[in-house]
């Protein structure tokens, strides 16, 4: 058939091109050639972080799986998919939080993000030199033939299945099978075939038609290099681009530059390896070619004698590879920019490829897209196993986990560089495990930023996403910078102001077994004496005057009544050392309130401002030991946080080394975790708390700094030289930051330019604090009263 009239009849049609003939079961479809094909989804390694040696270790590892199956019985289509997508998670119920996050994803949706997706489809060919291959031959064998035939290729890519799970578990496989939405079954391989062959996608329900005709929906014209889509929506556009010649080598991920392109595209690879013997047959019958020309080609000799050797030890196999690179938009001009740009990274991936548009077989360059369709393939290259995953090496941003994760869907949505989705969570879980309610996983965090990078709006941005899941939240703030965000939020925020009363007495509440063994330990902190440590006949005093206190009604209840019960007999007896917290002390006003104000209502978030006792570290101690005592409280299974700014300070105190190192596991298994921050890397990493929290942190997110320390985030907080150095390179005016989980990293972004309203209660400023205690005198604490006049700029 020419190519005139094949492209006269997929213009009419392309079910003539399609090889898609019946789905054998959920997860394999038959072709008209006696092909059998399975698709994996794949979501990719991430290479964002990964360093040099470690990203040619996992590209020999994918070599090795390729080579294992490289028996001429086997083929490989893999698509990198790059498509526009729209998405949204739940909101809070009410308040300011829901309004503001709705607007957020209203954003998000309207101005779009791009999705790339990774599918593998394996080709299990019974008959790969087509004898006996066929529909025809297959009505000569007969029906018991024909169903021995399909129960072999079941267990062939059975085997597969379990090949790739075993040998790809890092890259998040996962087989396409069936769904069920309501009483229609639906089928996700189909699906994906059926985005290659009309360029949407939409549910395919699960049938048994000939695919060939039940798949194509849409009408393609083929041109001199552009192709027009028409559908019931109108008409969209795309163009073809190949690459002219291949270097012997390929370095992994050596086309991910083609990652920055800024349209929808398909990038198809397929690689069909040949059989050892038809290998070494190849290298031999073009190393004598060489031989023959007896021009200056001693290196290529040289070359193929290695080859040779790595064939025949089983180090790589050889096989056909084509490429493609489908560019698609709304209209010519845009996919002919397209084009132009992806000729430019091609040609600056390092490797110097040459890319070409595709014009005179344009139809053929569409159908060789579709898995199997092997006579369409056009300018077929010998390559070996290496570089074809070199080429293909499967890499991808890392995005993140929508679902399963142990509180539910992500907390967040956020974007990343590239405009793709990053679902954010605190917790790190196996990407395919469904961790809905598991208290295995660790989700403490590390927010690592200098003063000015964003800290604040994105620890605010994500307590906002928090209160979703009716999250008891605690947030120990530094310069009140939280402090709006809080209080609009519905919570209540607290001000620790050196010499004014806190509002906290310890000796007010309830005189359980545990507040009075805590009464003990507080006490004994507020006597300690670096000079006079503790005796035991002092330490049996406090027991019994903590213990006569507890007797007492609670109105009365306070370190005054405490002094009444200890022994005062000289000058450095346990109530002289005290004396400075009761009435009338220097300290009086930390722990010694005539009534204890703190009351946590569930679901309101709780701020306090700790400013200045931190500098202080016997104030600060005696605060922070009452303040997490109480917070430990709220730790009894309800979904739990606390946000603790410039942390390091708030936990230098003995009292924390038991918290640090021990009840981080307790927290765990509450549904509690801790969100740490700071912009000081090197004061933290100075203290053995933060060093244990460090290690017992799930998530570390780290914002740009131009003068990061090597030794601090290398030897500290465990990145790699590659993740160092993206963290340095990171533009501050960007608000790009990156997050780190385990071995994986990722890039994202907080831009919130498009909402000054809103950025004035996240990202509290000085200025902004001080105007809302104005407008808090005149109008009150009612945030939906004092909301307008403070975004418009009244005080």
């Amino acid at each position: 058939m020419t190519n005139t009239k094949r492209n006269a009849n997929l213009e009419d049609h392309l079910s003539r091109v399609i090889p898609f003939s019946s789905s054998l079961t959920d997860s394999i479809v038959t072709t008209r050639q006696g092909d059998y094909l399975a698709t994996w989804k794949i979501h990719g390694l991430s290479f964002e972080g990964l360093s040099d040696a470690d990203a040619y270790a996992k590209m020999q590892s994918l070599n090795m799986f390729v080579r294992s199956i490289s028996n001429g019985k086997f083929a490989f289509w893999v698509h990198r998919v790059r498509r526009y997508v729209s998405d949204r998670l739940s909101v809070p119920e009410n308040g300011y939080a829901k309004d503001f996050l709705n607007r957020y994803y209203d954003d998000l949706s309207e101005s779009g993000m791009m999705a790339t997706e990774i599918y593998l489809t394996v080709v299990y060919r019974p008959y790969p030199q087509g004898k006996g291959s066929g529909i025809f031959s297959k009505v000569k064998r007969g029906i018991e033939d024909i169903r021995a035939e399909n129960i072999n290729a079941i267990e062939e890519l059975s085997e597969i299945d379990r090949k790739i799970a075993a040998t790809l578990d890092e890259y998040n496989t996962r087989l396409l099978g069936v769904y069920t939405q309501g009483k229609q079954v639906f089928s996700e391989q189909l699906e994906f075939y059926s985005y290659l062959i009309n360029g949407f996608w939409w549910q395919i329900p699960a049938k048994d038609l000939p695919l060939y005709n039940y798949l194509p929906t849409t009408r393609h014209l083929f041109g001199d290099k552009i192709v027009e889509s028409r559908d019931t929506y109108g008409s969209t556009y795309s163009t073809f681009v190949d690459i002219k010649d291949y270097c012997d080598f390929s370095s992994p991920g050596i086309l991910n530059t083609l990652l920055g392109l800024n349209c929808e595209y398909v990038e198809t690879h397929s690689f069909s390896p040949m059989t050892k013997l038809d290998s070494q047959a190849a290298i031999k019958r073009q190393k004598n070619q060489l031989i023959s020309s007896e021009d200056d080609s001693l290196s290529q000799i040289e070359d193929l004698n290695v080859a040779l050797d790595q064939l025949v030890a089983d180090h790589i196999s050889f096989g056909l590879y084509h490429y493609s690179l489908q560019l698609k938009g709304n209209s010519v001009e845009q996919v002919t920019a397209a084009r132009s740009q992806a000729i430019e990274l091609l040609s600056s991936s390092g490797s110097g490829f040459l890319g070409i548009p595709i014009d005179l077989v344009v139809a053929d360059a569409y159908a060789a897209q579709l898995p199997s369709n092997f006579r369409y393939r056009h300018r077929v290259a010998k390559l070996s196993s290496r570089n074809f995953t070199g080429l293909c090496s499967f890499h991808n941003f890392a995005s993140g986990k929508r679902d399963n994760n142990p509180f539910g869907e992500a907390v967040a949505i956020l974007r990343s560089p590239s405009e793709q989705p990053v679902y954010f969570n605190f917790h790190h879980t196996p990407a395919n495990e469904n961790s809905f309610g598991k208290d295995d996983y660790l989700g403490n965090t590390q927010v690592i930023g200098k003063s000015g990078s964003g800290k604040t709006a994105l620890a605010i941005f994500l307590l906002a996403n928090l209160l979703k899941y009716k999250t008891q939240i605690v947030y120990f703030d530094k310069d009140r910078g939280a402090e709006i965000a809080i209080r609009r939020f519905g919570g209540q925020y607290l001000s620790l102001v050196r010499g004014q009363k806190t509002g906290f007495s310890p000796f007010k509440l309830e005189p359980t077994t545990e507040n009075i063994l805590f009464w003990e330990e507080l006490v004994i902190y507020c006597s300690k004496s670096v000079a006079l440590p503790h005796t035991p006949a002092e330490l049996m005093q406090i027991h019994h005057a903590v213990n006569a206190v507890a007797e007492l009604p609670v109105e009365v209840r306070s370190f005054d009544t405490l002094l009444e019960n200890l022994p005062d007999d000289n000058d450095n007896s346990i109530a002289q050392r005290l004396r400075k917290w009761a009435s009338g002390g220097s300290l009086s006003w930390c722990l010694n309130s005539d009534e204890d104000i703190v009351h946590f209502e569930p679901g309101r978030p709780y701020g306090f401002d700790y400013t200045e006792v931190l500098d202080n570290p016997e104030i600060c101690g005696a605060i922070m030991m009452y303040l997490m005592f109480r917070v430990e409280k709220l730790i009894d299974g309800r979904k739990f946080a606390f946000f603790m700014d410039e942390y390091w300070k708030a936990l230098s105190v003995s009292y924390f080394k038991d918290f640090a190192k021990n009840k981080q596991k307790t927290i765990r298994k509450q549904n509690g975790f801790g969100v740490y921050m700071t912009q000081s890397p090197e004061d933290t990493l100075k203290s053995d708390i933060a060093r244990a929290l460090i290690e017992q942190s799930a998530t570390l997110i780290l914002l740009p700094n131009p003068r990061a320390d090597y030794d601090d985030y290398v030897n500290g907080f465990k990145l790699t030289e590659t993740e160092y150095e993206i963290v340095k390179s990171l533009n501050e005016k960007d608000r790009v930051f990156l997050i780190k989980q385990e071995h994986t990293c990722s890039l994202a972004k907080l831009d919130l330019n498009g909402f000054p309203e809103d950025l004035k209660i996240i990202s509290g400023t000085t200025a902004n604090v001080n105007r809302l205690d104005k407008l808090r005198e005149r109008l009150g604490d009612d945030p939906e009263v004092w909301h307008q006049p403070f975004v418009s700029g009244e005080s």
